[in-house]
């Protein structure tokens, strides 16, 4: 609703982009913010905020600064400057199945797919949930360095096979249109 808001608000500065779905069909909604009336190319700035579902803060802060760029534009050097120059794509929650949880109380980390096997907690508790650590399934350096677990249940689990989750598919191949 904030991003609709911001679009309404600035229908020459801002519009809303659903850059694919999540495991449970919910929309990846992502804020373009630039001067359309200015002449580019632009460089392209991607912000990217709750992949991990607790961390309310990262949309909050997303959300925040999308707000000032589009409010201050025309006052505020600034924010006239960034949006005159620079194209800013922001996706404030990339991971909107674990949030809805999350936003229940429940401390949940990752998306909701509960297809992977295990015998997964539902609610989660604070080391057993339910679904794929979406940071750590992207396909660069998969399963790397041993910052992630194999095992379906644990906070860090990777998915079952590189960029298996559509929320991972979504935001790499949005990433890979701008740059």
């Amino acid at each position: 609703a904030r991003i609709d808001a911001i679009a309404t608000a600035h229908p020459g500065l801002a519009e809303v982009i659903d850059i694919g779905g999540s495991f449970l069909n919910e929309d990846l909604r992502l804020l373009r913010l630039t001067n359309r009336s200015a002449p580019g190319p632009k460089p392209v700035f991607f912000l990217m905020a709750a992949i991990h579902a607790r961390e309310m803060a990262t949309s909050e802060l997303a959300l925040a600064y999308a707000s000032r760029l589009a409010n201050d534009y025309g006052t505020d050097a600034d924010a006239t400057w960034l949006l005159d120059h620079q194209e800013i794509h922001i996706l404030p929650v990339a991971n909107p199945d674990g949030r809805r949880l999350a936003d229940t109380g429940l401390y949940q980390r990752k998306n909701l797919n509960d297809t992977n096997g295990g015998h997964c907690e539902t609610p989660p508790s604070g080391t057993n949930h339910v679904g794929t650590d979406l940071n750590r399934n992207y396909t660069f350096n998969w399963a790397c360095c041993g910052g992630s677990s194999p095992f379906p249940c644990e906070q860090s689990f990777r998915g079952a096979t590189p960029g298996s989750e559509p929320e991972t598919v979504a935001v790499q191949s949005w990433i890979r249109s701008i740059y």
